[in-house]
C-alpha cells in the first residue's frame, strides 16, 4: 500500500513542478514577499519619523512662565515660536495644520500646568506633542532641581533608590522575543495557507475536471490514493513554510541590522539544533493541516463549497496565531496534546532555548495521532461511494 501512495505522491508531486506558477507561489514568493513586507514597514516608518523629524513646526506659547522651556524645547524640536494674542482662529489653525501646536500654561497654587493642542489626525502634529511632553518632562526637573537648590538638595538626593535590570535569561536566548513572537503566527498561518489552496486543487479541483474518477478505477488501492494525496499536500505545504521561514530569517536580520529599528533581533541563535527541531515542528503541523484539507476537499463537490468548509479552519488558525502572540509557553502537559496550540508553543520554546523534550515529544505524538485519525476518515471516505457520489 505504500508503494502505491509514493506512486500517487510522485504523480502529484511532478505536476505541480512542471507548473510555474505553482512554484512562484510556493517557493519563490514567500522568500521575497516576507523581507520586501517587513523591510516595507521598517522603511515607512523610519522615514515618517525622519520627516516628522525633519519638519518645522509652529509652537505657540500661552503664559509662557519663562524662557527656559523654549530654549528645552529648541534642542528636541525644529520650531518658530509665536508670541501675541490668541484667539478662536489660532485654535483653528491646529485643527487645519500638520505642523502646529499650541501649549498653554497655567499657575495655580504654585503649580505648573501645560495643556498641549494638537492634532490626532496628523502624524507629524503627534510627533510635536509627544516631543513636547518630553521636554516639558525635562523642564520639570529643572525647575524641581531650582526649587531643592534654595534647600540646599538636589535631584541625586532624593533618589533613594538606584534601579538596574539585568537579564539573567540564557545568553543564547537574549534577543529572540521578538523572532517568538512573529515566525509562530506567520509558518501557521502560511501553511494554512499553501494546505488549502493545494488541498482542495487536488480533491475537489479534479472532480471539476473530472480527473478523478479515472484514477479511482485503476488497480491502486483507494487508500493509496488518499495517502499520497496527503503526502503531496504535506510536501507542498512544508516547502512553502520553509520557504516562508527563510524569508523572515533574512528580513528580521536585515531589519535588526538597519540602524535606529527599534528591534533587537538574535538570528545566530537559530543554531542547526534548533533548526531542526522546528522543521520537525512544522512538519508535523503541515501533516496534520494537509490531512485536514484533503478531507475537507474530498467532501466538496467545487473548489468553492471546498473552500467554505476549510475557511473556518484557516481563521480558527488565524485566530490562534493572533491570541498566542504575547503569550508565554504554559507548563501544563495538557496543553501539549492539544494540536496545532502545542506547535506553536513548542516553537516558541525552540527559538527561546525552553525547549522542553517531554512537551515536545507529546507534541509530536499528539499530532501524528490526529493526522492518522483524519487520513484514516480520508481512506473511508475514498472507499466508499460517497467520494463518487459527491464527484457527480
Amino acid at each position: 500500500m505504500l508503494k502505491d501512495s509514493i506512486i500517487i505522491f510522485k504523480k502529484e508531486l511532478k505536476s505541480l513542478f512542471k507548473d510555474r506558477r505553482s512554484i512562484f507561489f510556493l517557493i519563490i514568493l514567500p522568500l521575497v514577499l516576507m523581507p520586501g513586507l517587513f523591510l516595507t514597514i521598517g522603511y515607512t516608518a523610519s522615514s515618517q519619523e525622519k520627516k516628522a523629524a525633519e519638519t518645522v513646526y509652529r509652537v505657540g506659547f500661552i503664559n509662557l512662565p519663562d524662557e527656559k522651556f523654549p530654549e528645552i524645547l529648541s534642542k528636541r524640536l525644529l520650531y518658530e515660536g509665536f508670541y501675541k494674542s490668541f484667539n478662536a482662529s489660532d485654535f483653528n489653525e491646529v485643527t487645519s495644520s500638520d505642523r502646529t501646536v499650541i501649549v498653554e500654561f497655567n499657575k495655580n497654587d504654585e503649580k505648573l500646568t501645560a495643556k498641549i493642542y494638537y492634532n490626532s489626525v496628523s502624524n507629524k502634529s503627534k510627533y510635536a506633542m509627544q516631543v513636547i511632553v518630553s521636554a516639558l518632562n525635562a523642564y520639570e526637573k529643572l525647575l524641581l532641581s531650582d526649587k531643592l537648590r534654595s534647600y540646599s538638595l538636589t535631584l541625586d538626593d532624593l533618589r533613594l533608590i538606584d534601579i538596574s535590570s539585568v537579564d539573567m535569561a540564557p545568553k543564547e536566548a537574549q534577543g529572540t522575543d521578538f523572532l517568538a513572537v512573529m515566525l509562530p503566527y506567520m509558518i501557521l498561518i502560511y501553511i494554512f495557507a499553501g494546505s488549502m489552496n493545494i488541498g482542495l486543487d487536488t480533491t475537489a479541483g479534479e472532480k471539476e475536471r473530472g480527473t478523478l474518477s479515472p484514477i479511482l478505477v485503476n488497480q491502486v488501492s483507494r487508500t493509496s490514493i488518499a495517502t499520497g494525496k496527503v503526502f503531496y499536500v504535506m510536501t507542498a505545504g512544508l516547502i512553502n513554510s520553509v520557504s516562508t521561514f527563510i524569508g523572515l530569517v533574512i528580513a528580521f536580520s536585515i531589519l535588526g541590522s538597519m540602524p535606529n529599528s527599534g528591534l533587537s533581533m538574535n538570528i545566530s541563535a537559530l543554531t542547526p539544533l534548533k533548526l531542526l527541531c522546528l522543521l520537525i515542528t512544522i512538519l508535523t503541523v503541515a501533516g496534520l493541516a494537509s490531512a485536514v484539507m484533503v478531507l475537507l476537499g474530498s467532501l466538496a463537490k467545487s473548489m468553492k463549497e471546498g473552500g467554505a468548509y476549510v475557511m473556518p479552519f484557516y481563521i480558527g488558525a488565524v485566530i490562534m496565531g493572533v491570541a498566542t502572540m504575547q503569550m508565554d509557553s504554559p507548563k501544563n502537559l495538557i496543553v501539549s496534546l492539544i494540536p496545532i496550540l502545542n506547535s506553536v508553543f513548542n516553537m516558541k520554546d525552540i527559538i527561546t532555548s525552553q525547549i522542553s523534550t517531554l512537551r515536545f515529544l507529546l507534541m509530536i505524538l499528539s499530532n501524528l495521532a490526529v493526522m492518522a485519525i483524519v487520513i484514516f476518515l480520508t481512506a473511508r471516505l475514498y472507499n466508499s461511494e460517497k467520494i463518487l457520489e459527491s464527484s457527480e
